[in-house]
């Protein structure tokens, strides 16, 4: 990646600028050594030559660690904004996700009656909103309708022959697929068949069930973002 290159540049040019710095002070120490004792004014016309060199070696290397410092800096702060616009994505439903959940699958078996012809049961959105509703309640991380995800922008509506998902007209069997802790997912079905659609005459009769079985790895797809023409945000930013 481009900046783990420019990291590595940094870092090699500080390695070379130390070296250098110590290869000075080397030959000068050297320098003194060969010429045996000598006064101090001796010692610090051999030094004259390094030690303008050597001041600006150490002006160098004090720009680049400050130049180092501000790139550590920088790539922090990437990185916390790149994990906070996933994360964001993540609550809007706007990405892919994949991982361990339940599916499950919504209809209606119709029945035969006495002096009736056979008849299926229309499924209202009421029953699938339970269900949906149940599994966002048991803690689902990620929910799809028959390959549509649901967002907080959803809308899950009735249309007399089937049901509307996202404005695209769906028809049962309805798959709900949830990502998350299964055990909490199939307690959130197991709700919506004991206490809504077990009591409902309707159900009964028409042999409306939810069948649900645990998935170890779902891929539900990314939704999408509603176009906004007269909403903006706000001036005060709050």
């Amino acid at each position: 990646m481009p900046q783990n290159k420019n990291w590595g540049a940094l870092l090699a040019l500080f390695t070379l600028l130390v070296g250098v710095l110590l290869m000075f002070q080397l030959k000068a120490r050297d320098q003194v050594a060969e010429n045996g004792p000598t006064p101090s004014d001796n010692v610090v016309s051999a030094l004259a030559p390094y030690v303008a060199e050597i001041d600006q070696l150490q002006a160098e290397n004090s720009k680049l660690q400050a130049e180092l410092s501000q790139y550590e800096q920088g790539v922090e702060t990437a990185r916390v904004a790149a994990q906070r616009l996933q994360q964001t994505q993540l609550l809007a439903g706007i990405t892919a996700v994949e991982g361990p959940g339940l599916k499950a699958s919504l209809y209606a078996k119709g029945y035969v009656a006495e002096n009736m012809q056979s008849s299926v049961y229309v499924l209202y959105e009421l029953e699938l909103l339970d269900l949906v509703n149940a599994l966002w309640n048991s803690s689902a991380e990620a929910v799809a309708v028959n390959g549509q995800r649901i967002t907080d922008a959803s809308s899950i509506l009735f249309t007399g022959s089937g049901i509307q998902v996202n404005g695209i007209a769906e028809y049962p069997p309805y798959t709900i697929e949830a990502i998350g802790d299964q055990e909490k997912l199939a307690k959130g079905v197991d709700f919506v068949n004991r206490f809504v659609i077990a009591p409902d005459t309707n159900a009964s009769q028409f042999g409306i069930s939810v069948d649900e079985e645990p998935v170890p790895e779902l891929q539900l797809p990314a939704g999408s973002l509603p176009k906004y023409r007269y909403a903006v945000p706000s001036k005060n930013g709050q």
